[in-house]
């Protein structure tokens, strides 16, 4: 069995994921840098600089099908509402991208510090996921995460989403001609693809029949052993 292609798919796919969230979070960086001065601790995401935020995630959602979401979730505690969110995102099965995800009065419900990938965000990125995204799309989600910085201050971050159904699409392509079942699992273990019955995207993989055929930063490519008829590549 060959996986070449879906691995080369694979690695594809998720670097653009990496490198698209990571020039998002650089240029929203870049805009806060332009428009505000280090004393204004009172830094609220309102007029020009959330208009030219939400004006970038259209943007990159225009010109990347594969993002299902994107925008920046600033934190201030100086302020009433420390937590301020500019986002938009692509509904499933449609093309509209000018929804928010959250209303102006259910903002300030949320805690952002709650979700377990605010506590992870690193330099280097993190992939969170897959989780059922009960805010925006009610499906299997991927959220890419980098920080933004504000004269050299930890403000927030700026995310993009995708959808797991919209990867599963992609990686099916790759194996037209492969009827031996597949599973991909996140770094963390959690599967995030599979062709195999028994293994159910969002669930840990602990399956001691498995071997891990492929690994890289980003995933592991999983088949059964050679007992149960899989060849290894």
């Amino acid at each position: 069995m060959s996986l070449g292609k879906i691995k080369q798919v694979s690695e594809e796919t998720f670097l653009l994921i990496e490198k698209t969230t990571q020039k998002f979070s650089i240029t929203i960086s870049q805009m806060i840098s332009n428009t505000k001065k280090v004393s204004d601790i009172n830094f609220k995401l309102e007029g020009r600089i959330k208009d030219n935020i939400l004006l970038l995630a259209e943007k990159l959602l225009s010109q990347h099908p594969l993002f299902s979401g994107a925008g920046f979730v600033l934190h201030n505690e100086s302020t009433v509402n420390p937590w301020q969110l500019a986002w938009l995102y692509r509904p499933q099965h449609h093309r509209i991208i000018n929804k928010f995800c959250l209303n102006k009065a259910s903002q300030p419900l949320v805690d952002y510090q709650t979700f377990s990938w605010f506590t992870t965000v690193s330099d280097k990125g993190y992939l969170h996921g897959p989780y059922v995204d009960y805010i925006c799309n009610s499906t299997y989600t991927l959220t890419y995460i980098f920080p933004v910085y504000f004269e050299k201050r930890l403000i927030g971050i700026a995310a993009t989403d995708v959808m797991v159904g919209q990867l599963e699409q992609i990686l099916r392509e790759t194996l037209i001609n492969n009827p031996l079942p597949i599973i991909m699992t996140t770094a963390s273990g959690r599967v995030l693809f599979s062709t195999h019955p028994r293994f159910r995207v969002g669930t840990l993989q602990t399956s001691h029949s498995l071997i891990a055929y492929l690994q890289n930063p980003y995933f592991t490519l999983w088949g059964e052993d050679d007992e149960s008829g899989a060849v290894p590549p």
